[in-house]
Protein backbone atom coordinates (compact mmCIF):
# COMPACT_ATOMS: atom_id res chain seq x y z
CA UNK A 1 0.00 0.00 0.00
CA UNK A 2 1.04 3.60 -0.52
CA UNK A 3 0.75 5.98 2.42
CA UNK A 4 -2.39 7.48 0.91
CA UNK A 5 -3.98 4.04 0.48
CA UNK A 6 -2.92 3.06 4.01
CA UNK A 7 -4.44 6.12 5.68
CA UNK A 8 -7.65 5.94 3.66
CA UNK A 9 -8.03 2.25 4.54
CA UNK A 10 -7.71 3.04 8.25
CA UNK A 11 -10.21 5.89 7.99
CA UNK A 12 -12.65 3.40 6.45
CA UNK A 13 -11.92 0.85 9.21
CA UNK A 14 -10.26 -1.53 6.80
CA UNK A 15 -7.12 -3.43 7.73
CA UNK A 16 -3.98 -1.81 6.27
CA UNK A 17 -0.66 -3.47 5.59
CA UNK A 18 0.77 -1.50 8.52
CA UNK A 19 -0.52 1.09 10.97
CA UNK A 20 0.03 4.57 9.50
CA UNK A 21 1.97 7.23 11.37
CA UNK A 22 2.02 11.01 11.62
CA UNK A 23 4.72 13.37 12.87
CA UNK A 24 4.50 16.83 14.40
CA UNK A 25 7.07 18.73 16.46
CA UNK A 26 7.94 22.27 17.48
CA UNK A 27 10.56 23.92 15.27
CA UNK A 28 13.58 23.46 17.56
CA UNK A 29 12.88 19.71 17.87
CA UNK A 30 12.68 19.31 14.11
CA UNK A 31 15.93 21.25 13.73
CA UNK A 32 17.58 19.07 16.39
CA UNK A 33 16.49 15.89 14.64
CA UNK A 34 17.71 17.08 11.24
CA UNK A 35 21.09 17.93 12.73
CA UNK A 36 21.23 14.65 14.66
CA UNK A 37 20.74 12.58 11.50
CA UNK A 38 22.74 14.86 9.21
CA UNK A 39 19.67 15.57 7.09
CA UNK A 40 19.19 18.71 5.02
CA UNK A 41 15.52 18.23 4.09
CA UNK A 42 12.40 17.72 6.22
CA UNK A 43 11.25 15.01 3.81
CA UNK A 44 14.28 12.91 4.83
CA UNK A 45 12.99 12.88 8.40
CA UNK A 46 9.54 11.78 7.29
CA UNK A 47 11.02 8.95 5.28
CA UNK A 48 13.23 7.78 8.16
CA UNK A 49 10.24 7.49 10.49
CA UNK A 50 7.98 6.12 7.71
CA UNK A 51 5.48 8.93 8.09
CA UNK A 52 2.36 8.66 5.97
CA UNK A 53 0.75 12.11 6.30
CA UNK A 54 1.91 15.44 4.86
CA UNK A 55 0.43 18.86 5.67
CA UNK A 56 -0.66 21.34 3.01
CA UNK A 57 -1.92 24.91 3.34
CA UNK A 58 -2.55 27.88 1.06
CA UNK A 59 -0.08 30.75 0.89
CA UNK A 60 -1.11 34.08 2.40
CA UNK A 61 -1.08 36.89 -0.20
CA UNK A 62 -3.44 39.36 1.46
CA UNK A 63 -2.82 42.83 2.88
CA UNK A 64 0.63 43.26 4.48
CA UNK A 65 0.70 42.24 8.14
CA UNK A 66 2.52 44.56 10.51
CA UNK A 67 5.29 43.36 12.83
CA UNK A 68 7.26 45.44 15.32
CA UNK A 69 9.24 45.38 18.56
CA UNK A 70 7.55 46.41 21.82
CA UNK A 71 9.20 48.38 24.63
CA UNK A 72 10.76 45.16 25.95
CA UNK A 73 12.29 44.35 22.59
CA UNK A 74 9.87 41.48 21.99
CA UNK A 75 8.50 40.76 18.54
CA UNK A 76 4.82 41.61 18.09
CA UNK A 77 2.94 40.36 15.03
CA UNK A 78 -0.48 41.16 13.58
CA UNK A 79 -2.45 38.19 12.20
CA UNK A 80 -4.84 38.29 9.27
CA UNK A 81 -7.65 37.79 11.82
CA UNK A 82 -6.70 41.09 13.45
CA UNK A 83 -5.32 39.87 16.77
CA UNK A 84 -1.78 40.62 17.91
CA UNK A 85 0.71 38.05 19.20
CA UNK A 86 3.73 38.86 21.36
CA UNK A 87 6.55 36.32 21.06
CA UNK A 88 8.37 35.15 24.19
CA UNK A 89 11.59 33.18 23.82
CA UNK A 90 12.65 30.59 26.42
CA UNK A 91 15.48 28.09 26.55
CA UNK A 92 13.18 25.58 24.84
CA UNK A 93 11.36 27.53 22.15
CA UNK A 94 9.59 30.75 21.19
CA UNK A 95 5.95 30.93 22.23
CA UNK A 96 3.25 33.42 21.26
CA UNK A 97 0.81 35.11 23.64
CA UNK A 98 -2.20 37.03 22.37
CA UNK A 99 -1.88 40.62 23.58
CA UNK A 100 -4.63 42.35 21.58
CA UNK A 101 -8.16 40.94 21.17
CA UNK A 102 -10.16 42.71 18.43
CA UNK A 103 -13.53 41.41 19.71
CA UNK A 104 -12.95 42.61 23.28
CA UNK A 105 -16.02 44.42 24.55
CA UNK A 106 -18.33 43.24 21.75
CA UNK A 107 -21.82 42.54 23.10
CA UNK A 108 -24.30 42.94 20.21
CA UNK A 109 -24.74 41.30 16.83
CA UNK A 110 -24.20 44.68 15.18
CA UNK A 111 -20.90 45.17 16.98
CA UNK A 112 -19.80 41.65 16.02
CA UNK A 113 -20.62 42.29 12.37
CA UNK A 114 -18.62 45.53 12.40
CA UNK A 115 -15.31 43.74 13.16
CA UNK A 116 -13.57 42.81 9.87
CA UNK A 117 -12.83 39.13 9.23
CA UNK A 118 -10.42 37.72 6.62
CA UNK A 119 -11.38 37.26 2.97
CA UNK A 120 -10.84 33.89 1.26
CA UNK A 121 -9.35 35.87 -1.64
CA UNK A 122 -6.33 36.62 0.55
CA UNK A 123 -4.80 33.20 -0.14
CA UNK A 124 -3.01 31.48 -3.01
CA UNK A 125 -4.51 28.00 -3.10
CA UNK A 126 -2.12 26.73 -5.75
CA UNK A 127 0.26 26.06 -2.83
CA UNK A 128 -2.02 23.17 -1.86
CA UNK A 129 -1.87 21.74 -5.36
CA UNK A 130 1.92 21.96 -5.29
CA UNK A 131 2.12 19.87 -2.10
CA UNK A 132 -0.29 17.30 -3.55
CA UNK A 133 1.72 17.01 -6.75
CA UNK A 134 5.00 16.72 -4.87
CA UNK A 135 3.62 13.95 -2.62
CA UNK A 136 1.32 11.83 -4.79
CA UNK A 137 1.65 8.75 -2.58
CA UNK A 138 1.22 10.52 0.76
CA UNK A 139 -2.03 11.28 2.57
CA UNK A 140 -2.59 15.04 2.49
CA UNK A 141 -4.04 16.81 5.54
CA UNK A 142 -5.27 20.41 5.73
CA UNK A 143 -6.75 22.53 8.49
CA UNK A 144 -6.14 25.17 11.14
CA UNK A 145 -7.96 26.62 14.14
CA UNK A 146 -11.71 26.06 14.09
CA UNK A 147 -14.36 28.60 15.11
CA UNK A 148 -14.05 28.03 18.87
CA UNK A 149 -10.26 27.97 18.90
CA UNK A 150 -10.05 31.10 16.77
CA UNK A 151 -12.52 33.04 18.90
CA UNK A 152 -10.18 32.64 21.89
CA UNK A 153 -7.62 34.70 19.95
CA UNK A 154 -10.18 37.40 19.16
CA UNK A 155 -11.75 37.63 22.62
CA UNK A 156 -10.45 36.37 25.94
CA UNK A 157 -11.94 32.97 26.72
CA UNK A 158 -13.77 33.93 29.91
CA UNK A 159 -15.31 36.91 28.14
CA UNK A 160 -16.61 34.69 25.36
CA UNK A 161 -18.03 32.19 27.87
CA UNK A 162 -19.98 35.03 29.47
CA UNK A 163 -21.18 36.08 26.02
CA UNK A 164 -22.44 32.54 25.40
CA UNK A 165 -24.52 32.84 28.57
CA UNK A 166 -25.60 36.48 28.49
CA UNK A 167 -25.78 37.25 24.76
CA UNK A 168 -26.11 33.89 22.99
CA UNK A 169 -27.23 35.44 19.69
CA UNK A 170 -24.04 37.52 19.55
CA UNK A 171 -21.84 34.55 20.43
CA UNK A 172 -23.55 32.47 17.76
CA UNK A 173 -23.17 35.23 15.18
CA UNK A 174 -19.41 35.39 15.82
CA UNK A 175 -19.07 31.62 15.43
CA UNK A 176 -21.27 31.55 12.32
CA UNK A 177 -19.27 34.32 10.64
CA UNK A 178 -16.10 32.36 11.32
CA UNK A 179 -17.62 29.21 9.92
CA UNK A 180 -18.74 31.04 6.80
CA UNK A 181 -15.12 31.97 6.16
CA UNK A 182 -13.93 28.44 6.94
CA UNK A 183 -16.43 26.83 4.59
CA UNK A 184 -15.34 28.93 1.61
CA UNK A 185 -11.64 28.74 2.55
CA UNK A 186 -11.73 24.94 2.74
CA UNK A 187 -13.91 24.64 -0.36
CA UNK A 188 -11.21 26.45 -2.34
CA UNK A 189 -8.54 24.20 -0.80
CA UNK A 190 -10.43 21.11 -1.90
CA UNK A 191 -10.91 22.54 -5.37
CA UNK A 192 -7.19 23.30 -5.64
CA UNK A 193 -6.34 19.80 -4.44
CA UNK A 194 -8.37 18.27 -7.28
CA UNK A 195 -9.42 15.23 -5.23
CA UNK A 196 -6.01 14.66 -3.67
CA UNK A 197 -6.71 16.13 -0.21
CA UNK A 198 -7.47 13.28 2.18
CA UNK A 199 -8.17 14.81 5.60
CA UNK A 200 -9.70 18.03 6.89
CA UNK A 201 -8.59 18.73 10.47
CA UNK A 202 -9.95 21.81 12.28
CA UNK A 203 -8.47 22.50 15.73
CA UNK A 204 -10.98 23.18 18.51
CA UNK A 205 -9.83 22.44 22.07
CA UNK A 206 -13.08 21.77 23.93
CA UNK A 207 -11.53 20.31 27.08
CA UNK A 208 -9.28 20.95 30.05
CA UNK A 209 -7.15 18.29 31.73
CA UNK A 210 -10.14 17.25 33.87
CA UNK A 211 -13.38 18.10 32.05
CA UNK A 212 -15.08 19.87 29.18
CA UNK A 213 -14.84 23.67 29.07
CA UNK A 214 -18.65 23.88 28.85
CA UNK A 215 -21.59 21.50 28.98
CA UNK A 216 -22.58 19.04 26.29
CA UNK A 217 -25.82 21.01 25.84
CA UNK A 218 -23.82 24.17 25.15
CA UNK A 219 -21.66 22.32 22.65
CA UNK A 220 -24.83 21.18 20.88
CA UNK A 221 -26.22 24.71 20.94
CA UNK A 222 -23.16 26.57 19.67
CA UNK A 223 -20.91 24.11 17.83
CA UNK A 224 -22.75 21.05 16.57
CA UNK A 225 -24.38 22.56 13.48
CA UNK A 226 -21.16 24.16 12.27
CA UNK A 227 -19.22 20.96 12.91
CA UNK A 228 -21.77 19.11 10.81
CA UNK A 229 -21.37 21.61 7.98
CA UNK A 230 -17.59 21.13 7.92
CA UNK A 231 -17.94 17.35 8.08
CA UNK A 232 -20.35 17.43 5.15
CA UNK A 233 -17.98 19.64 3.15
CA UNK A 234 -15.09 17.22 3.66
CA UNK A 235 -17.21 14.24 2.67
CA UNK A 236 -18.55 16.09 -0.37
CA UNK A 237 -14.98 16.24 -1.69
CA UNK A 238 -14.15 12.63 -0.82
CA UNK A 239 -12.06 13.59 2.22
CA UNK A 240 -12.27 12.51 5.84
CA UNK A 241 -12.94 14.78 8.81
CA UNK A 242 -10.51 14.60 11.74
CA UNK A 243 -11.49 16.56 14.83
CA UNK A 244 -8.58 17.92 16.84
CA UNK A 245 -9.58 18.59 20.42
CA UNK A 246 -7.18 18.58 23.34
CA UNK A 247 -8.41 17.78 26.84
CA UNK A 248 -10.94 15.50 28.50
CA UNK A 249 -13.43 15.43 25.63
CA UNK A 250 -14.74 11.87 26.10
CA UNK A 251 -18.34 13.08 26.68
CA UNK A 252 -18.32 14.61 23.18
CA UNK A 253 -17.25 11.47 21.32
CA UNK A 254 -20.85 10.27 20.76
CA UNK A 255 -21.66 13.76 19.45
CA UNK A 256 -18.71 13.65 17.07
CA UNK A 257 -19.79 10.23 15.81
CA UNK A 258 -23.35 11.48 15.27
CA UNK A 259 -21.97 14.37 13.19
CA UNK A 260 -20.04 11.93 10.99
CA UNK A 261 -16.58 12.80 12.33
CA UNK A 262 -14.17 10.15 11.05
CA UNK A 263 -11.27 10.55 13.49
CA UNK A 264 -10.40 12.17 16.81
CA UNK A 265 -7.03 13.44 17.91
CA UNK A 266 -4.84 13.88 19.95
CA UNK A 267 -6.10 11.44 22.68
CA UNK A 268 -4.46 12.89 25.77
CA UNK A 269 -3.80 10.87 28.91
CA UNK A 270 -6.89 12.15 30.72
CA UNK A 271 -10.02 10.70 32.29
CA UNK A 272 -12.27 8.95 29.79
CA UNK A 273 -9.65 8.65 27.04
CA UNK A 274 -7.89 5.58 28.42
CA UNK A 275 -6.98 3.35 25.49
CA UNK A 276 -8.85 0.39 27.03
CA UNK A 277 -12.00 2.49 27.39
CA UNK A 278 -11.80 3.78 23.81
CA UNK A 279 -11.32 0.26 22.44
CA UNK A 280 -14.26 -1.08 24.43
CA UNK A 281 -16.74 1.72 23.67
CA UNK A 282 -15.80 3.01 20.22
CA UNK A 283 -13.84 0.41 18.30
CA UNK A 284 -15.04 0.46 14.70
CA UNK A 285 -17.06 3.67 15.20
CA UNK A 286 -14.35 6.35 15.02
CA UNK A 287 -10.62 6.39 14.29
CA UNK A 288 -8.20 7.54 16.99
CA UNK A 289 -5.00 9.45 16.22
CA UNK A 290 -2.14 9.96 18.69
CA UNK A 291 -2.22 8.98 22.34
CA UNK A 292 1.48 8.51 23.16
CA UNK A 293 1.74 10.82 26.17
CA UNK A 294 3.84 13.97 25.72
CA UNK A 295 3.35 15.21 29.29
CA UNK A 296 4.72 12.28 31.28
CA UNK A 297 5.89 9.26 29.34
CA UNK A 298 7.77 10.83 26.44
CA UNK A 299 9.76 13.45 28.36
CA UNK A 300 10.47 11.29 31.42
CA UNK A 301 10.06 7.65 30.44
CA UNK A 302 12.58 5.18 29.06
CA UNK A 303 12.56 4.03 25.42
CA UNK A 304 11.35 0.55 26.37
CA UNK A 305 8.41 2.05 28.24
CA UNK A 306 7.56 4.16 25.19
CA UNK A 307 7.69 1.09 22.96
CA UNK A 308 5.35 -0.83 25.28
CA UNK A 309 2.84 2.03 25.20
CA UNK A 310 2.99 2.23 21.40
CA UNK A 311 2.45 -1.53 21.20
CA UNK A 312 -0.59 -1.31 23.50
CA UNK A 313 -2.23 1.44 21.45
CA UNK A 314 -1.63 -0.40 18.18
CA UNK A 315 -2.90 -3.73 19.54
CA UNK A 316 -6.04 -2.31 21.13
CA UNK A 317 -7.06 0.26 18.52
CA UNK A 318 -5.32 -0.60 15.27
CA UNK A 319 -5.39 -4.32 14.66
CA UNK A 320 -8.04 -4.09 11.92
CA UNK A 321 -7.81 -0.41 11.05
CA UNK A 322 -8.87 2.47 13.26
CA UNK A 323 -5.66 3.97 14.62
CA UNK A 324 -2.98 6.40 13.42
CA UNK A 325 0.23 6.45 15.43
CA UNK A 326 1.53 9.73 16.85
CA UNK A 327 2.29 11.44 20.12
CA UNK A 328 -0.60 13.01 22.00
CA UNK A 329 0.70 16.40 20.81
CA UNK A 330 3.62 17.58 18.74
CA UNK A 331 6.99 16.65 20.26
CA UNK A 332 8.27 19.41 22.56
CA UNK A 333 11.84 20.23 23.47
CA UNK A 334 11.82 18.13 26.65
CA UNK A 335 11.40 14.84 24.74
CA UNK A 336 14.73 13.00 24.25
CA UNK A 337 15.57 11.91 20.72
CA UNK A 338 15.75 8.26 21.82
CA UNK A 339 12.10 8.41 22.91
CA UNK A 340 11.02 9.92 19.58
CA UNK A 341 12.89 7.10 17.88
CA UNK A 342 11.15 4.61 20.17
CA UNK A 343 7.71 5.78 18.99
CA UNK A 344 8.52 4.99 15.37
CA UNK A 345 10.75 1.94 15.85
CA UNK A 346 7.98 -0.47 16.88
CA UNK A 347 6.96 -2.85 14.10
CA UNK A 348 3.65 -1.55 12.68
CA UNK A 349 2.88 -4.50 10.43
CA UNK A 350 -0.74 -5.60 10.75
Amino acid sequence: MTSKERVRAVMEHRKPDRIPAAFEAVGPVTDRLLKHYGFTEYDQLLEKYEIDIVTASPRYIGPPLKAWKNEKGEQVELSYWGYETTLHTTAMDTYGTTTYFPLHGVETVEEADAVPFPDPDWFDYSAVREVCEKNPDKAIIVGHEGPFQMVTFLMEMDEFFMLMLDEPETAQRILDRMNEFEMEYYRRIFEAGEGKVDILRPHDDYGTQISLLFSIDMWRQFYKENTQKLVNLAHEYGAFYQQHSCGAVAPLIPEFIECGVDALEPVQKVKGLEVETLAEKYYGKIVFHGGIDTQGLLPFGKPEEVKREVRKFMDLLGKDGGYILMASQGFEGDVPIENIEAVYSVDRTC
